[in-house]
């Protein structure tokens, strides 16, 4: 400002008058020692003023004295040489808006050297900068703004008050614009960074925390708020039905309350508004976000205390936060959703296998002693009561049997469904006993006593030291018997089993290794005609010999190979062994002696077994009638019109087919009559009755009497003694097998026997 000094007082070019106060003696002391004048703290925004001219510094204050912008006074800092206000502004203590600058102070370019390090050093574009000097051309106007960030340059006596104040009001205007692009800029991040840590949500109420967190850096305030998630979409939930997920603060010991238990009234009703308009809605000193959700819900609102009113900028910042974060609520609804697929059972929204594996897991994990047991719970009529009344009868069941596991075994005990009517329960050994089993037989509803007979059993999980995927199988297997175990229809787990159930995988994985190699073989035993004690033909049995030479035997590996599916590859080995054995007999000069080989239920629903069959003796040469397929009572009658549609097949490509163990199973005379066979085979169990003293003869004579009617082929198994031979002899059995005649024996010892045979009946 130009001035003249005149009596203590000055007048400015445009004729307003200052009046300077005295100048106190030490502020005329050499050197540059800071000073400082500031109007009062409630002050908006605030100005430096760096000038080792006192009296420019005096007349500055006083142009200023009543200048305020957007409505609010400013304040003035003041020092007197660049060193100061470096160290003033490196302290960051102040939020600087505009310096009004000298260029020179202690050195000729303090100034220019005070702007680059503001720049350059201390990083802060924002504050602008106000050249002035008293000295011109030290520093060329054009050169320092072309190469500094400089708002402004002017020399001091071309400044007026009413200049002054309009190069203030624009540089301020610039400052704030500047200052919310940066906060903007800033709060961005900040919603982007908030963005990619949420996704890694994978529930509400974890969602809900790191919202609040994140919505208190946002805003630069403590969390101290709540969120509250209404779960159903629909208009008929009530606002106040919405569950708090998360809270912080003060608040945080309202999580899980309904929103119409928060005894805060004002916070409640601030949260129904928002969720009642689907809005936001601002407070003088709070904020309520809206997040819509997915379509069907669920949808939230969040209550965050801010303790003042939100400029602009940070309500443009909200509304981008709200809609960036929605995305994030949509993100763990469907993980939700899709949790609750994995992991609950949709029929009776019980925890399915899925959770109960997740759930056991960490136990098996903890160290001995547990005190935990895994209780396995399967309904006995529930597939009868599926076949008799249907499905619907059978769901309304498994309702009934959920809602009483849930009351016998509360909280904290897991109940879970398996699968179809079995269930698991997982808590201490002493919640899970005989005694709760039994209340889950009877129970008491509005149409009387509901009676449901169930088995259990019971793994203690401080004896076992499996997987929890092996406890669930051996769970199954416990529950296949629990009606043998004991009356009490509990069957409890036993550290030998799960070692035999070990020893059976083991045994599972070698019989595969078997049977890529050469361990597999067979052995023929004889049928004899019981007149002439001539072999007539021969069953093909499997033997397994390890390379050790030791044998394991067929009632250990077959039932092993019919489970895990391995019957399939062992049937086909069998099958080609049984055709050699009969290539080679035919060479001997044997070409009527036939070979039985036994099929299982599970080959014989393969899909192309006949055609398989067909191939194997095309492949031999060998005629079909004299390759005898064999298969059990129960798998002739099971499915029988789709197997007899095959058998049939069979019989009529020439294939000849056995009955084996008859009499054992659950024969549909009707049926049996209707099947293609060509053979009966007596089972052993009703041979073993001839000859003793109490046996009974009736069931024997009645297979014998049946056989002979339908025109079959009657073969006695398991004959060993001559008194069994005699009796069959009386009641006209042709053929019979069992050690009375012979073992089992290789295909050389076979063919030798034929060879002896032949020799005899030439001599």
């Amino acid at each position: 400002m130009a001035v003249e000094e005149q009596s203590g007082r000055a007048r400015t070019e445009d004729g307003e008058l200052f009046t300077f106060a005295a100048e106190p003696a030490e502020d005329k002391q050499a050197g540059a020692r800071e000073q400082q004048a500031e109007t009062p703290r409630e002050a908006g925004f605030t100005i430096l003023s760096v000038d080792d001219d006192s009296e420019f510094q005096r007349s500055l204050r006083l142009a200023l004295a009543n200048f305020t912008f957007l409505g609010a006074p400013i304040r003035i800092l003041s020092v007197n040489s660049g060193a100061a206000a470096a160290r003033l502004l490196a302290e960051g203590k102040e939020e600087i808006a505009l310096i009004i600058l000298d260029v020179v102070m202690e050195t000729d370019d303090a100034g220019l050297r005070l702007v680059r390090s503001v720049r350059e050093v201390l990083g802060n574009a924002e504050v602008r900068v106000v050249l002035v000097t008293g000295q011109p051309g030290i520093a060329p106007m054009k050169q320092s703004l072309s190469q500094l960030d400089i708002s402004d340059y002017w020399l001091k006596t071309d400044l007026t008050v009413e200049r002054l104040h309009g190069i203030l009001m624009s540089n301020l205007r610039t400052w704030e614009q500047i200052r919310a692009l940066g906060r903007a800029r800033k709060g961005l991040q900040v919603i982007v960074e908030a963005g990619n840590f949420l996704t890694r949500s994978r529930s509400l109420s974890d969602f809900s925390q790191r919202v609040m967190l994140e919505l208190a850096r946002l805003l630069g305030v403590s969390p101290e708020g709540l969120v509250c998630v209404a779960e159903d979409g629909s208009a008929q939930h009530h606002p106040l039905q919405a569950r708090i997920v998360g809270a912080a603060g003060q608040l945080a010991n309202s999580i899980d309350l309904e929103l119409a238990e928060l005894p805060l009234g004002e916070i409640r009703e601030t949260l129904v508004q928002a969720l009642t308009l689907r809005a936001n809605v601002d407070g003088s000193a709070s904020q309520v976000l809206f997040f819509p959700g997915p379509e069907e819900g669920p949808h939230a609102a969040t209550y965050i205390a801010t303790g003042r009113e939100l400029d602009p900028t940070e309500h443009e910042l909200l509304r981008v936060f709200a809609a960036h974060i929605n995305s994030g609520l949509i993100n763990v609804a469907l993980n939700s959703r899709l949790d609750r697929v994995a992991y609950e059972d949709t029929l009776l929204e019980l925890p399915n296998a899925n959770a109960m594996l997740r759930a056991l897991e960490p136990v098996l994990e903890h160290p001995v002693p547990r005190d935990r047991a895994l209780l396995f719970i399967e309904l006995d009529q529930y597939a009868a009561s599926c076949l008799a009344l249907g499905v619907e009868q059978g769901n309304l069941m498994l309702q009934k049997m959920a809602a009483r596991l849930l009351a016998v075994f509360p909280a904290p005990c897991l109940v879970a469904r398996l699968h179809d009517d079995t269930f698991a329960i997982l808590g201490q050994r002493g919640r899970l006993d005989h005694e709760q089993v039994a209340q889950l037989e009877l129970m008491d509803d509005e149409d009387g006593h509901d009676f449901i007979s169930v088995r259990a059993a019971r793994l203690d999980l401080d004896a076992y030291e499996g997987s929890a995927a092996a406890a669930m199988a051996l769970g199954a297997l416990l529950l296949r018997r629990s009606p043998i175990k004991n009356g009490l229809g509990m069957a409890e787990y036993e550290a030998c089993e799960e070692q035999a159930l070990n020893q059976r995988f083991t045994l599972s994985r070698e019989l595969a290794r078997a049977l890529r190699g050469d361990q597999i073989s067979i052995e023929l035993q004889a049928q004899v005609d019981i007149c002439t004690h001539q072999v007539v033909a021969a069953e093909a049995l499997a033997r397994w010999t390890r390379e050790d030479g030791t044998r394991v035997p067929p009632d250990e590996f077959i039932p092993m190979a019919e489970a895990n599916g391995m019957i399939i590859p062992l049937g086909n080995r069998v099958l080609h062994l049984a055709c050699q054995a009969l290539a080679r007999l035919k060479e001997a000069g044997h070409p009527d002696i036939r070979v039985a080989v036994n099929v299982s239920a599970v080959q014989l629903a393969r899909r192309g077994f006949m055609q398989e069959w067909m191939a194997v003796v095309r492949h031999y040469g060998i005629d079909p009638g004299r390759l005898e397929l064999e298969i059990t009572e129960s798998v002739a009658m099971h499915d029988h019109e789709s197997n007899g549609v095959l058998l049939r097949g069979l019989r009529e490509a020439g294939f000849p087919i056995a009955i084996d163990d008859f009499g054992t199973g659950y024969s549909s005379l009707l049926y049996l009559r209707d099947m293609p066979v060509t053979t009966l085979k007596v089972d052993r169990r009703f041979i073993d009755e001839v000859g003793k003293p109490s046996g009974d003869h009736l069931i024997p004579e009645m297979i014998l009497n049946l056989g002979r009617r339908l025109n079959m082929q009657i073969v006695a198994e398991g004959v060993e003694t001559a008194e069994q031979v005699a009796w069959l002899l009386s009641n006209d059995c042709p053929h019979a097998q069992g050690y009375f005649y012979s073992r089992p024996e290789s295909v050389d010892a076979f063919l030798a026997r034929l060879a002896r045979q032949a020799d005899t009946a030439g001599s």
